[in-house]
């Protein structure tokens, strides 16, 4: 076989082998001249063959390709046979633009011993560089929306906790003094004033707990309120807290279905505001439903949670609005709820109180006139410090 054949047969393998390749891929011989290119390289670069083969690689084109870090690695897979992977390179290429590249290379020993081939792969990363800016740019601006908006619920946590300390005292005030006049301590009232003082005594004390929540919600967003934890009798507690809204169910003429399951255990938590969380939950089901209505409370296991679940038969809530019913002060603008009590506090701060203990709560709704059920779990072992003495 002669010595011209033997280097046809090389070029002719070097070339079938980089045209199995899908991305651009050039073939270099020991003194960096093009040797093969595949049809890839062809029609990405828009160049042709007249132009490329035979010629130092660091002369193609606009001489794209010469630059001191690749000159380098190209002289180390040379010399010393190494590789070298993902080297960018960010150039103006001849004909289309700016463009970021990845490059590999590596060493092929020519037929018979004919010097070395080195393979050099050319991936575009253009597009994947820009999504990657842009994502990057995305992230920064979010990390910056971040610390803006726990700066805003900062101020916003410090201003309720200050309002409501500047109106605890004086409704206070109020209050007392209603209660000493409706007690008629200093002398007898006639019917009207009776009734005009114990209007003002129940305004009063409505005002005070609305009070009393913004201040628990402006606590749990600044990170004051803690848990007084013990071992409270989950049934027990619920009992307590039924017995407590049988007046309010009896004046809507409301049927009150009450399943607890037998295994029922004592978990771990904050009796004072597990009561706070189901007395809420129920207040919701007797506010919005209309009279001889139903509504019902279940209480059963789930694993290592106890899980209760508050569901009336009431105006139900928009599919629309279901994502924002946990905003304080959100309250859904309809007929019915602006003839109810509150301002939208109560599902607001029941679930920052279950967060709290380490549970989760959620709302569903088929939509209007059908009803809602607000599921909540609280753990066994509640997983949090204990606050003995927390902030008042």
């Amino acid at each position: 076989m002669s010595m011209n054949r033997s280097a046809a047969e090389s070029v002719n393998y070097t070339e079938c082998l980089i045209d199995a390749v899908d991305e651009p891929l050039v073939s270099l011989n020991r003194d960096l001249r093009v040797v093969a290119a595949n049809r890839p390289f062809y029609q990405i670069f828009d160049a042709k063959p007249m132009e490329t083969l035979g010629r130092v690689i660091f002369d193609l084109g606009n001489e794209q390709w010469n630059t001191p870090g690749l000159r380098k690695l190209l002289d180390a897979v040379i010399r010393h046979k190494t590789t070298f992977g993902a080297y960018e390179l960010e150039r103006d290429f001849e004909k289309i633009g700016r463009r970021v590249m990845h490059l590999n290379a590596r060493p092929l020993n020519g037929a018979r011993g004919r010097g070395i081939i080195v393979l050099l792969s050319i991936e575009d990363i253009t597009r994947r560089r820009s999504i990657e800016r842009k994502l990057l740019q995305a992230h920064e601006k979010l990390s910056a929306l971040s610390v803006e908006l726990r700066y805003s619920a900062a101020v916003k946590a410090e201003f309720l906790a200050n309002m409501s300390h500047a109106l605890w005292t004086p409704l206070n005030s109020i209050n007392g003094f209603s209660e000493v006049l409706s007690d008629e301590i200093f002398g007898p009232l006639n019917a009207k004033q009776k009734k005009y003082i114990n209007n003002v005594l129940s305004s009063g004390k409505d005002l005070l707990l609305l009070v009393n929540k913004i201040l628990d919600i402006a606590k749990i967003e600044s990170g004051k309120t803690g848990l007084s934890l013990s071992m409270v009798p989950l049934a027990k507690t619920i009992l307590e807290v039924a017995q407590f809204v049988e007046e309010a169910v009896a004046k809507k003429k409301l049927q009150f279905e009450l399943e607890l399951a037998d295994s029922l255990p004592a978990i771990e938590g904050d009796e004072l505001r597990i009561k706070e969380i189901i007395f809420n939950l129920l207040a919701n089901a007797i506010d919005f439903t209309p009279e001889n209505g139903s509504i019902g409370l279940r209480a059963r296991m789930a694993g290592q949670m106890a899980e209760i679940e508050v569901w009336d038969k009431g105006i139900g809530i928009a599919p629309e609005h279901l994502l924002r019913l946990f905003e304080d002060f959100f309250r859904v603008d309809s007929l019915y709820s602006r003839v109810t009590d509150g301002i939208g506090l109560g599902l607001s701060l029941s679930k920052k109180l279950v967060e709290l203990h380490g549970g989760k709560l959620s709302v569903e709704s088929e939509g209007l006139n059908a009803g809602t059920a607000v599921r909540f779990t609280l753990p066994i072992i509640s997983g949090m410090a204990p606050c003995l003495n927390p902030e008042n």
